[in-house]
């Protein structure tokens, strides 16, 4: 915010991780950034989602392309509140399919998110 917002020129924001909650896990696995068939903890699943998109966004900056981490995390936050939450946690099916703007990332399969566990087959 201080720098899209105020403009304050801020350096090695491009270090910052990703801030990971609930809505940027559910999200970077409904798009399939991160798929498989595992059940783990959500604090190991929060790291693991932040170096995802660390290196995803390193190989972005080596072509030339401005974006950091950080600017994923209200996009993603978005998507999950107002749509991946939703979807059938078994099927993966979401009543929202056909209206999101990001159905092309979508992927099938289980997402459960209990307290602290989270359980995928993607």
């Amino acid at each position: 915010m201080l720098r899209d917002n105020i403009g304050l020129e801020l350096k090695n924001l491009d270090k910052i991780p990703i801030p990971v909650d609930i809505h940027v896990i559910r999200a970077t696995l409904a798009t399939g950034v991160i798929r498989g068939n595992f059940k783990t903890e959500k604090n190991k699943l929060t790291k693991y989602t932040q170096e995802v998109w660390f290196e995803s966004f390193k190989k972005l900056q080596n072509e030339g392309i401005d974006l950091i981490p950080l600017n994923m995390d209200k996009p993603l936050w978005y998507l999950s509140k107002n749509g991946c939450y939703r979807r059938d946690k078994i099927t993966g099916d979401c009543p929202y399919y056909s209206e999101c703007i990001a159905k092309e990332f979508c992927v099938k399969g289980m997402i459960k998110i209990k307290g602290d566990i989270v359980e995928v087959s993607t």
